[in-house]
């Protein structure tokens, strides 16, 4: 009986850790949230997800970025918020993909993960721009 028990209880350990094991967290993933953004010279627009999941939101920028001035190259940044008062710190990262001179390219840039609580945002910047969001 002791034998019986004690096989019982192994196999049933061994069941749970199986089970354990082959579960996993699945990822919550946001709705596509779009995008729209002008600066003199350039356009674009496109859809932001976020995909959630134990450090936070990861977030990416989709679209297509349309430049029409003759000189200079642009490219997107992506940015989050956190909690603050006015309004707390803000992170942001720039594309690696620019469009310099008049042309449409496909863009994608990426944030995170993040745990924040404002945004996300798009913004168009140019080489040279000074503003916090086109820093990095």
């Amino acid at each position: 009986m002791r034998k019986l028990m004690a096989a019982t209880a192994a196999a049933g350990a061994a069941l749970m850790i199986g089970a354990t094991a082959g579960t996993a967290t699945a990822a919550a993933v946001s709705d596509p949230k779009p995008w729209n953004q002008s600066v003199a010279g350039a356009h674009g627009s496109g859809t932001m997800t976020t995909v959630w999941g134990d450090e936070g939101g990861t977030v990416t920028a989709k679209g297509k970025l349309t430049v029409t001035a003759p000189k200079g190259c642009y490219t997107i940044s992506v940015g989050v918020g956190f909690i603050g008062k006015p309004r707390g710190p803000q992170i942001w990262h720039k594309s690696p993909q620019k469009q310099c001179g008049p042309g449409t390219l496909d863009i994608t840039a990426t944030i995170g993960p993040a745990t924040y609580w404002d945004g996300p945002w798009v913004t168009i910047c140019k080489d040279g721009d000074t503003r916090d969001a086109c820093k990095y």
